[in-house]
């Protein structure tokens, strides 16, 4: 499979995208104003929205979700990238409007996992920002805050030569085995690498919150205490912050175990390195990002057009191409390679499996903190320590 994902960060900057689309050949009358992040305002998707609409896309590109949100008070935007936890954030803050999704045209064939918040009946309710909990405004579920267009689920990154995995499957546990000591990264942004820190925790019982994705301060403290002490024991290689950060750690074998993104791991073993993603024994952390109408918007119609050209196929489609999932079934097949389906959904070569034995194992989502401020006093007093 091709993954290009450090190419495209790399590339994908606000003024290529921007000046690429001003140009007078494809000059319209109509634009949406758009913010997003680097991976999904790509020149092939931006490019083939304005070839089928006429409408021109002026996108304004930053990888922080929270910039992102805060632009919509002081700049005419009409879109957003967001997720659950930031959606619903603005919505309480008048910031983004209700999505009708009757306007939505393939609203029926969205993923459970995203609709209704579990991929099946029997499968385990994700802790946290779970979009099938979260993203209803209204009782009947007929309005949403934003609407999920991708997503994946992230788990342990590991050097197979260096650690033994029987079926491909590690604890998260895994990450603070003394054994690796020296040889592990975990992601250095205060929040997440403290979700992924106490995920690793409970599984080797030394906690077990009530909420994992929502910490109270004594928890948070408990923790920061935790890796602390790992951090004196010279437990951690590197706090990685960046795709191409860990890419070389792993890369290099500096680091044989982390919280890793996929692509991480595709690119690294293309090298030679016989790294693999992990079944994650207690579940995975999920994520998505999806799209919301910004409450001062002038251009509804348009940013309909929008959401629903992403729920055509052509952008999810793209997006498999770098690793994430469409959250929106049956649209994609027709814009990818038949192989590429295989290995994407079907799992065919790809540690994991298919997307449908992963659905059923996520535990908890990606979730901004009640207390965000708190988890970063403590996570830079631990990063200073």
């Amino acid at each position: 499979m091709l993954i290009r994902r450090r190419t495209l960060l790399a590339a994908a900057g606000a003024s290529t995208v921007a000046s690429s689309l001003a140009a007078p050949a494809i000059a319209q009358s109509k634009q949406i104003q758009l913010a997003g992040a680097s991976y999904d305002m790509r020149e092939a998707i931006l490019g083939e929205f304005a070839k089928r609409t006429g409408i021109t896309p002026r996108p304004f590109v930053n990888p922080s979700t929270q910039v992102r949100i805060d632009r919509l008070r002081t700049a005419p935007i009409d879109c957003v990238l967001t997720d659950a936890p930031f959606a619903a954030y603005a919505n309480s803050e008048k910031l983004v409007t209700p999505i009708d999704t009757s306007r939505l045209t393939n609203w029926s064939k969205m993923h459970p996992l995203l609709k209704d918040g579990r991929a099946t009946p029997t499968a385990p309710l994700g802790f946290g920002a779970n979009p099938g909990r979260m993203m209803y405004v209204d009782e009947a579920r007929t309005k949403v805050s934003f609407v999920p267009m991708f997503f994946q689920m992230d788990s342990i990154g590991y050097n197979a030569s260096k650690i033994p995995a029987e079926n491909n499957v590690l604890s998260w546990g895994e990450l603070f085995n003394p054994k690796w000591r020296g040889k592990v990264a975990m992601f250095g942004i205060d929040w997440l690498g403290m979700l992924n820190a106490a995920m690793g925790m409970r599984a080797l019982g030394l906690f077990d919150p009530a909420d994992i994705s929502n910490l109270t301060d004594k928890e948070v403290d408990t923790v920061v205490a935790f890796l602390k002490e790992k951090k004196k024991e010279g437990h951690f290689r590197a706090m990685w912050k960046s795709y191409g950060e860990l890419v070389n750690l792993m890369a290099s074998e500096e680091v044989w175990i982390a919280d890793a993104w996929w692509p991480v791991i595709v690119e690294v073993s293309g090298k030679g390195i016989p790294v693999h993603y992990a079944v994650a024994k207690e579940g995975y952390r999920a994520w998505c990002n999806g799209y919301a109408i910004s409450a001062t918007s002038k251009n509804t119609d348009a940013c309909y057009e929008w959401l629903n050209y992403w729920m055509e196929g052509y952008p999810g489609a793209r997006q498999a191409e770098i690793g994430y999932f469409s959250t929106v079934l049956g649209t994609y097949e027709k814009y990818l390679d038949p192989k590429l389906v295989k290995e994407v959904y079907g799992g065919v070569g790809r540690d994991g499996g298919s997307l449908e034995d992963r659905a059923q194992r996520v535990f908890v989502w990606n979730t901004r903190p009640k207390n965000l401020e708190y988890y970063t006093e403590k996570w830079n007093e631990f990063l200073a320590a």
